[in-house]
């Protein structure tokens, strides 16, 4: 495709094109404590964009104070289940004791659901901490209830306890088992990868929850365009995510990016810079072999920095790349190169490959996802401690 930020006469065109590529709107539904508050903070910054990537949004829980912490999530969108059996007062770690109080309001609670989700959803995402006994006790059920209606993907973002949290054992293992045959694909992030064994749950699970939603809003606003000098040249939109995801078995999210303000230096450094040809003209534009570089020092970082799950990335059997950033910095060649580097890290050639045009960031961002996988050392260790 010719280059739809520089050549006149072909952006109008290009999106009018990318119109008919909708991104990736979702029906995001948190199930317990955990997944509530990453709901509500998707919520709020799903608020913040020019173009929204959430269909809906709403909690289930079994606790009502939980429920009234929440801020973005609105009330009529909060569902309070299992006040007969448990009394609102959340279900102790207990995954029984919430599948009961689920199956006592199945009807119930599968309506509240299904307001969250409209014809416009690409996917339902459902997220929940699989350690707490709401989350692993409804969260495959509530999946199975759902797929008996929309013939439309259903994923999990799973969160798995640190090896250190206060948790039943066999939580973790036996929910990621239930989804397994329920949804379509996991997204998984693991507490372990992010504490230290010392870290007290509580007095990080913000930062945790930022990581996490920084992530997920990376990847479902990928392909969101708001005007014409805002569309890649390579638009990932709602099916690319969806051929990503569709290999099944569990998936792992990598995110990095680094200002570019420290790349386009000022007073003489910049001066000299123009003269060996390393920064942009007064115009805007960048010199290619800049662009490569940080493309490429941005994509190792998302790589091989921490994903939300440690697995071999040889096991993935499909994977996404996308590249955002000013328009000026977005060049083929360097998301061309980065791709090459990535295929060849990951040995698959189930790679996907876009650019997310934002024109008014200082900021080159690189997310990349590894799905398909369906075996990992920590998934070993759950099972094993559930054995």
């Amino acid at each position: 495709m010719a280059d739809s930020h520089n050549t006149p006469g072909v952006e109008s065109t290009v999106y009018a094109l990318a119109r008919n590529s909708p991104p990736m709107r979702v029906a995001a539904i948190g199930i317990g404590g955990a997944g509530g508050r990453i709901v509500d903070a998707l919520a709020k910054d799903d608020e913040s964009r020019n173009v929204s990537y959430l269909d809906g949004a709403c909690v289930l829980d079994t606790d009502r104070t939980a429920l009234g912490n929440l801020h973005a999530v609105p009330e009529s969108a909060r569902h309070l289940f299992g006040q007969t059996k448990i009394g609102g007062t959340g279900a102790d770690g207990d995954p029984s004791l919430a599948a009961a109080a689920f199956e006592a309001n199945r009807i119930e609670s599968r309506r509240a659901a299904e307001d969250a989700v409209t014809s416009e959803a690409a996917a339902i995402v459902l997220i929940a901490s699989v350690g707490g006994g709401t989350g692993a006790g409804i969260t495959a059920k509530l999946a199975g209830a759902l797929q008996e209606l929309y013939d439309r993907p259903l994923y999990a973002v799973t969160i798995l306890p640190a090896s250190h949290e206060d948790v039943p054992d066999e939580n973790p293992a036996r929910a990621l088992q239930a989804l397994d045959s329920v949804v379509d694909a996991q997204l998984v992030f693991d507490n372990n990868v992010w504490l230290d064994t010392d870290d007290d749950i509580t007095a990080v699970t913000g930062d945790l929850n930022h990581v996490l939603v920084e992530r997920l809003s990376a990847l479902f606003s990928a392909g969101e365009v708001a005007a014409a000098d805002t569309v890649g040249q390579r638009v990932v939109d709602a099916s690319e995510i969806i051929a990503t995801l569709n290999e099944g078995g569990l998936a792992t999210i990598g995110y990095a990016e680094q200002s570019l303000q420290n790349e386009q230096q000022s007073g003489l450094g910049m001066v000299l810079d123009r003269i060996r040809g390393l920064v942009g003209s007064a115009d805007g534009a960048v010199d290619e072999i800049t662009a490569i570089k940080a493309v490429e020092t941005t994509l190792r970082r998302a790589t091989r920095g921490r994903l939300t799950f440690n697995c071999p990335l040889d096991g993935a059997t499909s994977a996404l790349l996308v590249v955002s950033g000013p328009p000026s910095w977005l060049h083929q060649s360097a998301i061309s190169d980065g791709q090459s580097w990535l295929s060849a890290e990951i040995e698959s050639v189930q790679l996907r490959t876009g650019d997310n045009p934002l024109p008014d960031s200082g900021r080159l961002g690189v997310l990349v996802v590894f799905a398909g996988v369906r075996d990992a050392p920590r998934i070993e260790d759950l099972r094993t401690t559930d054995r």
